[in-house]
């Protein structure tokens, strides 16, 4: 049935703020409780006129509406776009070096109108190593970590706080093939180069403006090999 309001006023009453809120509250439980079907069908004030189209960035994948942003990209299977991390861009390898360089294709740049609480998702497959070389200042061939660490907000070139987010995967055991089929000794399941993370951000963030979050790695490994991936994001305003 449509809205009666409680109030009703004809010409010459006194508005009276009780009355308003009451038509007010009335209206926000119809609304939410009790609005029907044949409503919207034989009254039209709701039309597609009246409701805001996303804009969509084709690049990133993501979309931006009334209420937010949403939106992800991915590679894997048929689209496999093999992806690449290095010890050659964190601190050659130093174990006295704590920089960070951007993930690939794993970051996300949002102009937020208001306060938003962001998700931000991220599954990631890679396989680590093998990095057999020898200067005197590197871990030790078995010791070699490579980290990826989840962030939202200014990016830092240094680990910083970020540094109990980080997940790690080992430098693949053993060398390479030196005759056919070249590659590694072993399969990186085996020799403890594989690895798969994968993880959740949530942030109440209160920034109005650009707003920027992805995956940093930090690596002692000379070669990474990012195999699959995928990252996304949801953030809605407050």
């Amino acid at each position: 049935m449509p809205f009666t309001p409680p109030t009703v006023f004809a010409d010459g009453t006194v508005l009276t703020s009780a009355a308003l809120s009451g038509n007010e509250d009335a209206l926000r439980v119809y609304l939410h409780r009790g609005i029907a079907a044949a409503d919207f069908e034989n009254v039209k004030w709701i039309e597609t006129r009246h409701i805001q189209p996303p804009s969509k960035e084709p690049f990133t994948g993501v979309q931006h509406g009334v209420s937010g942003h949403q939106g992800g990209q991915w590679a894997g299977g048929t689209n496999l776009r093999l992806q690449f991390c290095t010890k050659y861009l964190s601190g050659n390898g130093r174990q006295d070096n704590d920089s960070t360089h951007f993930m690939p294709q794993a970051a996300f740049s949002l102009q937020l109108r208001r306060p938003a609480r962001i998700l931000y998702h991220y599954w990631w497959e890679w396989e680590s190593g093998p990095d057999l070389s020898t200067a005197d200042y590197q871990a030790s061939t078995y010791d070699r970590l490579v980290w990826i660490i989840p962030f939202i907000g200014p990016y830092q070139n240094a680990v910083g706080s970020w540094r109990h987010r980080a997940q790690e995967t080992g430098n693949q055991e053993g060398g390479w093939q030196r005759a056919y089929p070249i590659g590694a000794d072993d399969t990186y399941t085996q020799g403890g180069g594989y690895a798969a993370k994968q993880g959740t951000l949530v942030l109440d963030y209160a920034s109005v403006g650009a707003t920027t979050m992805g995956l940093a790695v930090h690596s002692q490994v000379d070669r990474v090999g990012v195999v699959n991936w995928s990252a996304s994001v949801e953030a809605y305003y407050l």
